[in-house]
């Protein structure tokens, strides 16, 4: 009886260990720092790029200052007051 618990337990772990050891390339393994890597290679062939290229394109002005007032007018109301609720062994609490 000990035997074979004995090598129940080494068959389990012998499984454990090679499970452990088997890792799936995903994608993100695949191309991780390439976006690095073209940018860096984009700087070597052209270390002038983007530097006189013209104004900005975006926003013209009155539209962009009425987006910024928008913007700036959502930090004028106070934040809405949420309940935060605590779990303990004796039960749930309202703090």
């Amino acid at each position: 009886m000990k035997r074979g618990f004995g090598f129940s337990i080494l068959i389990v772990l012998l499984l454990g260990i090679s499970v452990g050891c088997a890792k799936r390339e995903t994608q993100v393994d695949r191309f991780y720092g390439t976006s690095y890597e073209l940018a860096k290679q984009s700087q070597i062939y052209n270390p002038e790029a983007g530097v006189k290229d013209g104004s900005s394109v975006g926003l013209e002005g009155d539209v962009a200052s009425r987006v910024i007032e928008r913007y700036k007018e959502g930090f004028d109301e106070p934040a809405a007051k949420t309940e935060t609720y605590s779990v303990d062994v004796e039960g749930m609490t309202i703090k």
